[in-house]
């Protein structure tokens, strides 16, 4: 009888594993629609700017069909703009702005999850894997420090827009990093699991095993 409406790019795609376990065990149906390479921010400027905005206004008509009780947008926009600049902070609030507002009519909780740790968003080639090829004796050199780990214009903007609206921001930092350090391996009875796909997604397998914890955490900021 209630309905979680996921929307956005890869980064939306990536929870899908999680919030299918969220789902089942809280009794929530989970409707997913995403283009990789599009977040859900509106008129945000980047490569394919109008492609994507017709694609997530699209996204955006059918949450409003749908009108389900909580909706929650996720994406990840490293697309330079023509002078090979990332948008300002003020662009990324601007973007989000107007998400919400258009998502007015689906009277929809509009919910954010805080960004997952980017490792390696100033070495684009680099992955967790080949990191791990030339650090085969010393894991610790291809994890990061929370102090680290830079803050994405994204997560700024979110962090804004979310402030200013009092919409939630689901702390799911605390799924991926200790109190000092992010890991790339993750233990846990016996089992080491790989946190990362590539520099800016999670192992899918990873997604799934936080299942039942994303679930006890996000049962907090769900309606009812």
């Amino acid at each position: 009888t209630k309905t979680l409406f996921l929307f956005g790019d890869s980064q939306a795609a990536m929870w899908l594993p999680t919030l299918n376990i969220v789902g089942k065990a809280l009794q929530w149906k989970v409707v997913f629609v995403a283009k990789i390479g599009c977040g859900p921010w509106i008129n945000l400027p980047h490569e394919g700017t109008s492609a994507c905005n017709e694609w997530v206004h699209g996204e955006i008509a059918l949450a409003n069909q749908l009108k389900p009780q909580v909706v929650v947008p996720e994406g990840l926009t490293v697309a330079t703009l023509s002078n090979n600049q990332y948008p300002t902070t003020l662009q990324f609030e601007g973007s989000i702005q107007s998400m919400v507002m258009a998502l007015a009519p689906s009277h929809a909780k509009v919910l954010f999850f805080q960004e997952i740790p980017q490792f390696y968003s100033n070495l684009t080639s680099a992955t967790p894997e080949s990191c791990l090829t030339v650090h085969t004796s010393s894991i610790e050199n291809c994890e990061l420090t929370v102090k680290e780990i830079k803050t994405l214009g994204t997560a700024v903007g979110i962090a804004a827009i979310a402030a200013d609206d009092h919409l939630d921001t689901v702390p799911i930092r605390e799924l991926f990093c200790g109190r000092v350090r992010c890991d790339v391996f993750v233990n846990s009875h016996g089992e080491s699991h790989l946190v990362y796909q590539d520099w800016a997604h999670m192992n899918a397998t990873y997604a799934a095993w936080i299942g039942r914890a994303t679930a006890q955490l996000l049962a907090k900021f769900l309606p009812g």
